[in-house]
């Protein structure tokens, strides 16, 4: 015991120092918590109103708070989604250089969902064809099916890049969309139209081996 004594007496200012610093990483870890989460709860107010705003169709106020998730809270766990659903809204309002930035903004800083990742490409592709840059709209709705061929949206995207290679009067995407798209076999009529679309326009012959 004396010696414990001793020892704490000519040691105290370290053993102050010590239990102080323990104090304080407590504290600061707490106040860290405390914040991150009053961070997370005011970045889900914020979406969530922009949720109703977008389910009012009042796109213009929608694009306002969800652009302040971002600016104000880009590291919270919600951001992911607000910046896709800011993308979204932007190319409805016909913004498309503000969605073509913000989509990529998305790929480049976000991505953590395959089915929006995939809906990015398509939303990207969507704006070239909006411009008139249909091969461009054809190879990013092809690199979006082919993120997962096997996914519900595969045939969606090849329908579309069918329809931007033939704009662009590139026959061999369009047929090699094609070809994807008979492989899905998920929707039968749908590859039907595509088929006849080709062959209308000349890119298949009107009989063929996939008559």
């Amino acid at each position: 015991m004396f010696g414990a004594r001793e020892w704490a007496e000519q040691n105290l200012r370290t053993l102050l120092l010590v239990v102080g610093g323990a104090i304080a990483v407590v504290a600061i870890t707490w106040g860290v918590i405390n914040y991150t989460q009053g961070r997370e709860t005011a970045a889900a107010a914020v979406f969530g109103q922009a949720g109703v705003e977008l389910r009012s169709n009042n796109l213009s106020a929608a694009v306002i708070s969800l652009q302040r998730v971002l600016d104000e809270y880009g590291s919270s766990d919600v951001a992911d989604a607000a910046c896709f659903e800011l993308a979204d809204a932007q190319f409805r309002l016909r913004s498309y250089d503000d969605a073509q930035a913000t989509y990529q903004r998305y790929l480049d800083d976000f991505g953590g969902d395959p089915m929006l990742v995939a809906s990015a490409w398509g939303g990207l592709a969507a704006i070239d064809e909006q411009k008139g840059e249909y091969e461009a709209g054809a190879e990013k709705n092809l690199k979006a099916a082919n993120l997962d061929i096997t996914s519900f949206q595969a045939p969606e995207f090849l329908r579309h890049a069918i329809r931007c290679a033939i704009d662009a009067n590139d026959t061999t995407t369009a047929l090699n969309a094609f070809k994807l798209l008979d492989k899905t076999g998920t929707d039968p009529r749908n590859i039907k139209i595509s088929r006849q679309t080709l062959v209308e326009h000349g890119f298949l012959p009107p009989t063929g081996p996939d008559e």
